[in-house]
């Protein structure tokens, strides 16, 4: 808590004081500190009614600041915003969020310490919050390849999800419980009591003086129900099941190889990272990120445009990592997304 603070507080104090800075003469204060400032805006909408009742939303700003901070020379301070939010027939299609703050010392040596500091959610994989504020270092080994750790600590939230301790795993990952009662009801079919034929069992009914006996069954529901179930809300859980998702507090680690070319005078830069996550205290718990940007400058420089590609993994959706198969099978362990837009700089 106390390193968040000093690092949300160092952030906020730059920002600002760099940004008053240029207001009042931006082209004055870039040529006096000797640096630079780049802003970037990326937007689309999209909507469909009639057969497709379909709406999409996605916008994204990044702000980059680099230059000397009093003593500290070479800094890079960087803020990124981006939001989706798409509908299908009325319901979240995608409904995910990203704010990043990063402050570099030495931002363009080869040895580069920095600071961070991000915030994110995706709904619609029941993340309602991942919070990370952390430390590292990146560590240039060519001119277009380095190298990055950062020490994490991460705040995560996802929905509420109720695993059963002593539940077993049947089939297609129905679950069974051990102290389960059956129940069910059964339709039958009166057949007249032949005391010759039927000598070993006694009959069913008697109806106006004759016997009869249920032959030929058929059973019309069966359910299971749980002698210990508790009603909360508008669900029976479990008196032993233990919420699997809620928040958790915890340390990652996280490297990052990274990529960088620029070619044809700089007019296409390829841009791929990868990140990879593991909890320390659980390293089958982690998350894998490859991130994919191809930038072609235009004629007029101030518009680029970008071909984006991502894709992440979260081991706990993957039922090869998670042996609670409950959670694993809530959503798919990969997500992949594939952009083509314009960026606006100024």
């Amino acid at each position: 808590m106390f390193l968040k603070r000093i690092l949300i507080t160092l952030l906020s104090v730059l920002f600002v004081n760099n940004l008053f800075s240029q207001v009042a003469d931006t082209t004055e204060a870039i040529d006096e500190d000797n640096g630079e400032m780049y802003t970037n805006i990326e937007i689309s909408f999209s909507e469909d009614q009639g057969n497709t009742n379909f709406r999409s939303l996605y916008y994204g700003f990044d702000y980059t600041l680099i230059g000397d901070a009093g003593p500290i020379k070479d800094t890079e301070l960087f803020f990124a915003f981006n939001r989706s939010d798409d509908l299908i027939d009325g319901e979240p299609f995608s409904d995910d969020q990203s704010i990043t703050l990063k402050f570099d010392v030495w931002a363009n040596q080869r040895f580069s310490p920095f600071l961070f500091f991000q915030k994110t959610f995706d709904k619609t994989t029941g993340l309602q919050n991942r919070q990370n504020v952390g430390f590292g270092a990146k560590l240039g080994i060519f001119k277009w390849f380095s190298l990055s750790y950062a020490f994490l600590s991460e705040s995560e939230t996802y929905d509420s999800f109720y695993g059963y301790t002593d539940s077993t795993a049947i089939g297609n990952y129905n679950w069974s419980y051990t102290d389960s009662v059956w129940y069910g009801e059964y339709d039958y079919v009166l057949s007249e009591f032949d005391s010759d034929y039927y000598y070993w069992i006694t009959p069913d009914t008697t109806i106006d003086d004759i016997d009869y006996v249920k032959t030929d069954s058929t059973l019309n529901y069966a359910d299971y129900y749980y002698s210990d179930s508790t009603l909360v809300d508008s669900f029976y859980v479990r008196t032993d099941s233990l919420d699997l998702g809620g928040e958790n507090n915890f340390f990652r680690h996280s490297f990052r190889p990274k990529i960088k070319l620029k070619l044809l005078d700089d007019n296409l830069v390829f841009d791929y990272r990868f990140y990879y996550k593991p909890r320390i205290d659980d390293f089958d718990d982690f998350l894998l990120e490859h991130e994919l940007k191809i930038t072609l400058s235009t004629f007029y420089e101030a518009i680029n445009v970008n071909f984006n590609f991502t894709n992440k993994y979260n081991s706990r959706y993957d039922p090869g990592k998670n042996e609670n198969k409950g959670i694993a099978n809530l959503y798919d362990m990969n997500d992949q997304n594939i952009s083509i837009g314009f960026e606006f700089m100024f």
